[in-house]
């Protein structure tokens, strides 16, 4: 299930597609979308940005399991990523390894060799540990057309963006 901060994010990013691609107002009257999108990327998009460390989208390339049968050691998941879209502390082409708690793995927090993601993670912990921030609200699917694929609510169909536009409403909701 999608967090409220998820649904909020995924309004705000479509608000803006939106607000792009409507033809230009007059000065006397500003469409309701170019009023809110601005104030929604400041107070929606924020805090999933400020607590991440890495932003990127990748195709997963391996998911290991690991310590899992040791009581004396942390049970961790490692998945493997190459960085099709660099947009926070990594590099296009680079292959990213993220270390995360062995549980979030049976809570649901999985990932499948040639899946497609746009990750907000946060900062590796000092154990080296790092998940998307606020569980789903830091994950989002990415299609084989390159779109990322946003959902308003639970029961809503999912909407696709284009990536430059994401990363566009990621990289001007930074700048405020």
């Amino acid at each position: 299930m999608r967090s409220l901060l998820s649904s909020a994010i995924t309004v705000a990013i479509a608000s803006a597609q939106l607000a792009a691609e409507m033809p230009p107002q007059s000065a006397e009257r500003p469409s309701a979308a170019d009023l809110s999108s601005p104030v929604l990327l400041r107070t929606m998009l924020y805090p999933v940005l400020r607590d991440s460390g890495l932003i990127f989208s990748g195709t997963v390339i391996k998911v290991e399991r690991r310590n899992s049968d040791s009581s004396s050691a942390l049970a961790t998941t490692s998945i493997r990523f190459r960085v099709d879209e660099a947009i926070r502390n990594v590099r296009q082409g680079q292959v990213v390894e993220v270390k995360e708690w062995g549980d979030l793995w049976q809570s649901g927090e999985r990932y499948h060799p040639g899946e497609h993601v746009l990750l907000f993670l946060y900062p590796p912990s000092k154990l080296g540990l790092t998940s998307p921030v606020g569980g789903s609200s830091g994950r989002f699917p990415v299609n084989s057309a390159g779109h990322v694929l946003l959902r308003s609510g639970v029961s809503s169909p999912s909407r696709q963006i284009q990536m430059r536009r994401v990363v566009a409403a990621i990289r001007e909701a930074e700048k405020e």
